[in-house]
């Protein structure tokens, strides 16, 4: 349980000035000019400073009526704080004393010293206490803040909605935001209607704040496009896998509620995808195609089966060479070594190693007479996370040629309509493979919630099958009615989206047939 969540008896009430005390008194927001509670939150130091005290001025009545966390912790009936309180704020109301000095016989609560309001920050704190007693502010001041809330950086909202939720209060916020029509840190809102090529260049943590905010105000058209560019671009956080967070840290960076599972498992299926349609054009070149006739019976015996099969797949092989000369086979074989050169040293989306390599052995050495990096055998660099890159690096395959008998027989004829087939579901400003949550009343605030939008791992336990020609999906199979064309020009193309890149199998041979 978040020690946030439920105030907690080691909050200190007093009446008396504690700021008055090594580091010197500190100065105090006003918050509610006629606020009667001083909150105090002294954040940790290191060892070369001293913590940093902040004090802001507030009105307990706007705060108990929006917060759950202040209406207990200010509570005569539960805990010994609000007792507290409420006696020192009898003494205070009985000196009647109006003037600045006033301030220092006001009751003064501090907020908890937990990861989440050390996380979020003292700017976050103090965003979050003046929405809980902007009904305090005049209207000038009220407009005033709004106006700057409504282009606030989105760093900073992030933060305070982080903090809200850790203190149990992320209502109030909720509403703020939504009726003012929060902008997401000064962005034209232009930009943010559509898919983009923009959103793109945005740095990561925008990326997953713009996310983490929109989910939260549950705009749904917002949270689609912006887990679509994350998807698109990838995590520096998935460099290693889907790991959360090892310590903690502020919830946009492993978002909440399987949003950041259900991204990060859509992009493997889309590079997935990728990888299956550079394979089939590599086993067809290749001859690694067996047709049905090829595949030996089970009742053989190993050796038996392996030469039947070697011989029959021989024979019946399928040269891909246009011309039909009696050279074909050498160019399969020069058009196989062409693709694997681009693929490994320029597209970069295979490499070629060893499975003859244990992964967990180190053979290098580290002593006086050799090196560590000297031995250190590492893995060349990969491709661009970016999967509109990874394809655009792709459709750069030239149209390479043994001699000029056979122009045309190589892979970019065939290649490049599959290809346009998986950037139309990329670029879409729609953005197709982003998540569509439904909307939930109750926001961010449970983090325990089951997710409402569809998981694209339940799609592949249909195990279907697609077919792919003029750039385009054309059929889907699903093993009840095999025989049966599922695809039609009225499907929705996220719909399609999700069939193609959970498809089981792929025919991509008639992508690019001529």
């Amino acid at each position: 349980m978040n020690p946030a969540k439920t105030p907690s008896h080691n909050n200190e009430l007093s009446s008396q000035n504690d700021s008055q005390e090594s580091n010197g008194e500190s100065s105090m927001s006003v918050i509610s000019a006629n606020g009667d509670l001083v909150l105090e939150y002294i954040a940790p130091g290191d060892s070369s400073s001293p913590p940093v005290r902040r004090r802001w001025r507030v009105a307990s009545e706007r705060l108990t009526s929006h917060s759950p966390y202040f209406q207990a912790l200010l509570d005569p009936n539960k805990f010994s704080e609000g007792r507290q309180f409420n006696a020192q704020k009898q003494v205070w109301n009985e000196t009647q004393i109006q003037d600045s000095a006033s301030q220092h016989a006001l009751p003064t609560a501090r907020l908890p010293d937990v990861q989440s309001t050390s996380m979020c920050g003292e700017d976050a704190i103090e965003l979050f206490l003046k929405i809980l007693c902007l009904e305090s502010f005049d209207q000038i001041e009220r407009a005033v803040f709004e106006n700057g809330l409504k282009t606030q950086s989105t760093s900073l909202v992030a933060r305070m909605i982080d903090l809200a939720d850790s203190l149990n209060s992320p209502r109030v916020v909720q509403d703020t935001l939504q009726r003012i029509g929060y902008l997401y840190g000064k962005t034209k809102p232009a930009l943010l209607l559509r898919f983009n090529a923009a959103l793109l260049s945005w740095k990561e943590d925008r990326i997953r704040q713009t996310i983490f905010i929109s989910a939260f105000l549950n705009d749904s058209r917002l949270t689609r496009i912006m887990t679509h560019v994350l998807l698109v671009v990838g995590s520096r956080f998935w460099k290693n896998g889907l790991e959360g967070p090892e310590e903690k840290s502020l919830r946009w960076r492993h978002l909440p509620n399987g949003l950041e599972e259900e991204i990060y498992c859509r992009r493997q299926y889309v590079l997935n995808t990728i990888t299956d349609l550079q394979a089939h054009f590599l086993r067809v070149y290749g001859g690694l195609e067996e047709t049905d006739s090829a595949r030996p019976a089970a009742n053989r015996t190993l050796g038996a089966a392996f030469t039947a099969s070697a011989h029959t797949l021989l024979q019946s092989r399928h040269f891909q060479c246009r011309g039909g000369f009696n050279n074909a086979s050498q160019c399969d074989l020069f058009q196989l070594g062409q693709m694997i050169r681009f693929f490994s040293t320029r597209a970069k989306t295979i490499f070629l190693g060893s499975t003859l390599i244990d992964p967990d052995f180190d053979s290098t050495f580290n002593d006086e007479d050799h090196a560590v990096d000297e031995s250190k055998n590492d893995q060349p660099p990969g491709p661009p996370s970016d999967i509109t890159a990874i394809i655009a690096f792709i459709k750069q395959y030239p149209d390479y040629a043994i001699d000029e008998a056979h122009t045309g027989c190589g892979v970019r004829r065939r290649i490049m309509p599959a290809l346009e087939c998986l950037e139309k579901f990329v670029w879409d400003d729609r953005g197709l493979l982003g998540i569509t949550p439904a909307v939930s009343e109750t926001g961010v605030s449970d983090p325990s919630r089951p997710s409402k939008w569809t998981r694209w791992a339940d799609i592949t336990r249909k195990k279907h099958a697609v077919d792919i020609s003029f750039a385009r999906v054309t059929a889907v199979y699903y093993p009840s009615a095999p025989s049966k064309n599922q695809a039609t020009r009225s499907t929705p193309q996220e719909e399609l989206a999700r069939l193609l890149f959970t498809a089981a199998r792929r025919d991509w041979s008639a992508a690019g047939s001529v």
